[in-house]
């Protein structure tokens, strides 16, 4: 897959702004604040329906606008798409493919990209949030259609969450029936969400530990999922197993859901747990080990979706990585991405670049982008 015209309208600080493409190599130059990430950024929001940056799409729209639009023509082989979105302050988010309205949970269907970025680094050493989101992401690009499971429970979770607060002050006589219905309704959605997860970080990991020794040398590298408040019997568990595991274990935490208020048990509290040589990756990595794991959980991925999506290669973005890699690091992950069909590039300045690295230049200041 490649991208040939990506156009932005009010997203971040770009007012109108249009980035011609061809397949291989585009590279973005401007210093930071300038607005470089913003348009990669803006082809990871149709792949992923998020950002790498913020957790919502409100600060994605200018300052002292209310709409924001994301349009681009994509190319799968001999097949021509375009696809967009609109977001807004106010009222629903606005999606399209071929011109015609869709859901948004439809867009990932259509576009493919994995994001390499500074941010990677906390999937390693941050907080168990960064890899639920790594998996998360992951399990979208293997499988799109579950964009609409990972919305639906949202809004499961939020409305169990809800009921719970409600209950914490009702007598102890209340009727809990509601409550089961939602539970029936989490645990379903829930088991899903954790079934793909597990399915795919067994199917990646290989690749990982395989691109972690390219970069790196041999130190073995391992995934392992963390699930809490619940047990599993195996990483290959059925989605009917998981579900029952869930239930079981949702009336086991009943009473101190109710007392806090909170669903307790479920892939938004799970972890995975990386290690290098047999040690957490989180406590013990250095920051070479940080950033070569980071590495190969992106190269692992995009390896990946090339073998798994019907649209073949993702299109591979680079946002200011390579200011923070050293040389041997910067040739490493050039020799191991150069193969695919579009790599979008971007850097605070020429220095950065690996040598050799060829492609057409843009330059961007103020959020404007100028091909040279």
């Amino acid at each position: 897959m490649w991208i040939s015209q990506l156009d932005l309208t009010q997203w971040r600080n770009h007012e109108t702004t249009r980035l011609v493409c061809s397949p291989g190599v585009t590279v973005l130059v401007g210093p930071n604040g300038q607005g470089k990430t913003n348009v990669v950024e803006a082809i990871r929001y149709l792949s992923t329906l998020g950002s790498h940056r913020v957790g919502s799409s409100a600060p994605l729209i200018g300052d002292g606008h209310t709409t924001a639009t994301v349009f681009a023509h994509l190319h799968h082989g001999d097949r021509q798409i375009t696809a967009g979105v609109t977001l807004r302050h106010h009222g629903a988010n606005d999606a399209t493919i071929n011109g015609s309205k869709t859901k948004m949970s439809e867009l990932p269907r259509w576009v493919s990209s994995v994001m390499f970025s500074p941010e990677d680094a906390a999937i390693i050493r941050g907080e168990p949030s960064y890899r639920r989101s790594f998996m998360d992401e992951l399990v979208l690009s293997g499988s799109p259609s579950m964009a609409g499971t990972f919305q639906d429970f949202e809004r499961v979770l939020k409305q169990r969450n809800s009921l719970l607060k409600s209950l914490r002050a009702a007598p102890k006589s209340a009727d809990l029936s509601t409550l089961d219905t939602w539970s029936e309704g989490f645990t379903a959605v829930a088991a899903e969400i954790i079934e793909h997860r597990l399915e795919y970080l067994a199917e990646i990991t290989p690749g990982v530990s395989a691109e972690y020794h390219n970069l790196a040398g041999g130190a073995e590298v391992a995934a392992h999922y963390q699930t809490k408040g619940y047990s599993l019997e195996s990483s290959h568990s059925s989605r009917d197993q998981i579900m029952t595991v869930l239930s079981d274990a949702l009336r086991d935490v009943r009473q101190e859901e109710l007392d806090r208020g909170m669903t307790l048990v479920g892939p938004h509290r799970d972890d995975v747990e990386l290690t290098i040589q047999g040690k957490p990756a989180r406590t013990h990595a250095s920051q070479g080990e940080t950033w070569s794991l980071a590495l190969a959980l992106r190269l692992a991925m995009a390896a990946w979706m090339r073998d798994k999506r019907s649209s073949g290669d993702p299109i591979v973005i680079l946002d200011d990585v390579f200011a923070e890699l050293d040389a041997h690091r910067r040739e490493k992950l050039v020799s191991a991405i150069m193969g695919y069909e579009q790599l979008l590039i971007t850097s605070a300045v020429e220095e950065d670049l690996p040598s050799g690295l060829g492609g057409a230049r843009f330059d961007i200041k103020d959020g404007v982008v100028t091909p040279r």
